[in-house]
């Protein structure tokens, strides 16, 4: 797997990213959520200066160009469909098998009346097979635990196959478009979600204010059960993705072609009712149009939309690799 390359800046980078937490005297009720927040709760201090220039396109901050790299090509099939979820399945083969893939989850530029597409790639970006998705599935989340893929298909339902089924799709052309799979609870309000400690957390990608995020306890069988004891808790605004950690998230937010995206550290540790900003965090400006974020081996792999040909006219980034960090260098900009 592509290494992250040690950059004498990031240090330096690390002061840049810095930010306070934000204090308003507003209090508004979002709807749905069963939260409170501020009337001007988007307004999160990030790191602006826009002078990174290693990824083409808009310069970007230069926290993100210290911390990200280009890595694992994922060009595939952007004619036609638009990168969403990324997800990591260890020993895709099973067996002997040692190699892994990243799985990418894609709608279709004609989202709600063709098959979306759900590809497995290697390291170094070959493509090994791919699935057809039901027609409508935004694809916004893809996980791989316990034995089940997960995958987004709109904000009250998670598709979940067995990873049998997904490797049949792979290996046989003949079985390539999936049904709707196993059964599985809906949930409120997922655009996007991770899987860690036996829980899924989903987030709403809310495009303006911030957002909310329940957790679901993953059953013995699979299934989702919301956690009535935990959350919501609020998330920033224009969430397209998360990496959950012990004590840290990791939040990607975009919205647009023609907008820079951020990437969002933030302690663990607030609740229900409490603004993500109340505790350490850091904010910093990213490429545009960053998607889901996925977690393997001490690394975290950010996915892009930008490079879909749907994007071509107007964008402002083309990014067609993966980009990764060292999540103990992102964990640590708030420890």
């Amino acid at each position: 797997m592509s290494r992250t390359i040690t950059r004498a800046r990031r240090s330096l980078a690390a002061g840049i990213a810095g930010a306070v937490a934000l204090t308003a005297a507003t209090i508004v009720a979002s709807p749905g959520s069963g939260l409170t927040a501020r009337a001007d709760a988007a307004a999160a201090v990030c790191a602006t200066d826009e002078t990174s220039s290693e990824f083409g396109g808009a310069k970007v901050s230069a926290t993100y160009g210290a911390y990200f790299n280009a890595s694992t090509p994922a060009a595939a099939y952007l004619s036609t469909y638009v990168p969403q979820g990324l997800g990591l399945w260890e020993n895709w083969r099973g067996g002997t098998s040692t190699e892994d893939l990243f799985l990418v989850g894609m709608h279709h530029e004609v989202e709600n009346s063709n098959r979306s597409r759900l590809y497995g790639m290697t390291s170094g970006g070959t493509v090994r097979g791919y699935a057809n998705l039901p027609v409508g599935s935004h694809a916004g989340g893809v996980k791989v635990h316990n034995g089940w893929v997960y995958v987004q298909h709109d904000n009250s339902r998670i598709l979940r196959y067995p990873v049998s089924r997904i490797r049949q799709a792979f290996t046989d052309s003949t079985k390539r478009d999936l049904g709707w799979g196993t059964a599985t609870n809906t949930v409120t309000d997922v655009s996007f979600f991770d899987i860690d400690g036996g829980y899924l957390y989903g987030g709403y990608h809310n495009p303006s204010a911030r957002g909310h995020m329940f957790r679901y306890r993953i059953l013995s069988d699979g299934n989702l059960v919301q956690d009535m004891a935990w959350g919501p808790i609020q998330i920033p605004m224009k969430a397209q993705g998360l990496l959950v950690l012990s004590n840290t998230w990791i939040f990607s937010t975009s919205r647009f072609r023609d907008h820079r995206g951020n990437v969002y550290v933030v302690r663990r540790g607030y609740g229900r009712g409490e603004e993500f900003t109340s505790v350490r965090y850091r904010c910093f400006q990213s490429v545009a149009m960053i998607q889901e974020l996925v977690g393997w081996n001490g690394r975290t792999y950010l996915l892009n939309e930008s490079g879909a040909d749907t994007f071509a006219d107007g964008r402002i980034h083309n990014i067609r690799h993966l980009h990764v960090a060292n999540t103990e260098s992102l964990r640590g900009m708030v420890w």
